[in-house]
Formats: structure tokens, sequence, C-alpha cells
């Protein structure tokens, strides 16, 4: 796949750019951008084709990537950004690297740094952890343990209510080998990346953030998501409960309020 970052656009005001999660898509942005583009000039960049590259990107150049992106689609502009999951670690990453491209940011259910040490599932420590090759973790993922991890990563990663149960712990085939080829790829970016540069990097910087973050997340807990935001310098923590991991989906108008909120409380200081 190409680095090529497609997007899409619409309303006017000051620039909003919205970073979907590893695995997810621009659609779990739609009913939030649509709400918030009567005020803002939102852009959901499609982010797969850098995330799932097959020459293997690392998390740091992710965040370069996308650093370019932003300057030669929106030259001279400085942003505003919001991610969920993976691509809020996406926004933490551009924020620190580089504060002259961004404004304020806001960090739904983000990842931490140091990720694979945080999971709550122990399923997924096992998955991410271990340095298997693609053919055995599909090999894997037919057996019960890999059905039970597959289960156990819809209940944190898909919304059941708006997406309709699907039971992934039955795929086969096809279907099966491109989520095995998602987990392999995912695990050597977590496995890869130095996660100790950017939690100092992180720890040096400050800038204007908003973290929200779910009681009932089962992907990272409540401390973890407490001490990050301590770590970032993030005051400004707001918990939800029930909307899940995937709360641009689950809780689409209160996640718009929040945003919203956050913009213009900051502007109006």
């Amino acid at each position: 796949m190409s680095h090529k970052i497609t997007f899409r656009e619409r309303g006017q005001g000051p620039l909003l750019i919205l970073l979907h999660g590893y695995g997810g898509s621009v659609h779990h942005w739609e009913s939030i951008a649509e709400s918030l583009s009567t005020q803002y000039r939102v852009v959901v960049p499609n982010l797969s084709h850098v995330y799932m590259s097959t020459d293997k990107l690392f998390f740091t150049v992710q965040v370069e990537t996308l650093a370019k992106f932003i300057r030669e689609t929106f030259p001279g502009e400085k942003v505003s950004v919001a991610g969920l999951s993976y691509g809020g670690a996406l926004t933490w990453g551009l924020a620190s690297l580089h504060p002259h491209l961004v404004k304020k940011t806001v960090l739904i259910n983000p990842m931490v740094t140091d990720p694979i040490k945080h999971f709550m599932p122990k399923e997924l420590k096992f998955f991410f952890s271990v340095p298997l090759n693609l053919k055995s973790i599909y090999l894997m993922l037919s057996t019960p343990m890999g059905r039970a991890f597959l289960k156990r990563s819809a209940q944190i990663f898909r919304d059941e209510r708006s997406e309709g149960v699907i039971a992934v712990e039955h795929l086969k085939g096809r279907k099966l080998q491109f989520v095995a080829h998602m987990i392999h790829h995912f695990s050597w970016i977590l496995r890869s990346e130095d996660w100790s540069f950017w939690h100092q990097k992180l720890y040096n910087h400050r800038g204007e953030c908003r973290l929200v973050f779910d009681k009932e997340d089962l992907l990272f807990n409540q401390e973890a998501y407490r001490k990050f935001a301590m770590h970032i310098g993030c005051e400004d923590v707001i918990a939800l409960t029930g909307a899940g991991h995937l709360a641009i989906k689950t809780r689409p108008e209160m996640i718009s309020q929040l945003i919203k909120e956050f913009l213009e409380a900051t502007a109006a200081a």
C-alpha cells in the first residue's frame, strides 16, 4: 500500500481533524463529523494505508507521515485534533513532536505509552507480546484460545448495537487471514516502538488537552488513563460510564458536545 492519506471534508470554520483507531474507519466519526461541521471545517483522514502499510511503518514514522499530510494539505494552518484509541496516540504523538502544527487535542480512550504492559485482557497481552509469525497467528486463531481472543477483542473494539452482532470468533478462510494479518502487523508496531522515547517526550510536552475515557473500558483501566493524563500534564479529564472503548460510535452526541465545549472554552480563554 502507498502511504497516501485520503480524507473526507465538510463544513467551514476552524480546522478540526478526527483520527480513527487501528482497524477502524472514517465511518466511525460520521455522526460526530456531521454535527461539528456546522461550526468547523472537519477533516476525517482514512489512515488504513498508514496503519497497514506493507513496509511496516514504526509508530514514530506514522506520526511524521501525518505531520507531512497536514503541512502539505493545509499549509500554514494550525489544527485541532481529536483521536480515538490508536488515533488518540497519533494525536498526542503529533502534538508533542510538532507543537507548531497543533492548537488543541482531544484524546478519547487513547492508547497510552508502552501499551502492551497496560492491556487489561490477558489474551491481548499474549497475542501482542509474543513475536509469532503470520502463519502461527492464523493457526492460533483457529484454536479455542484464539477464538476466545477474537470474542474478547470484539467486545472491546466493536459497537454491536450499531454494527450488528458479528460472531468474529467463527471467522474462517480469507476473513480470518485478514484478521491474522492485522494482529501480526499491529503486534510488530507495538513491540518495535521505543516507548521510553515517547515517555520522556510527553513528560516534557505541555499543550491544550482534554482526555476522555470510559470507566468501563475493557482495554485500559482507569488508573492507566489517569496516570497517563498526569504524565502529559492534561488536567482536563472526563470520565464516562457505559460508552465503552468505541465511545465515538456509542455516544456520538456526548462526544460531539465534549469536543465542542473544549474547543470553544479554550478559544474564549
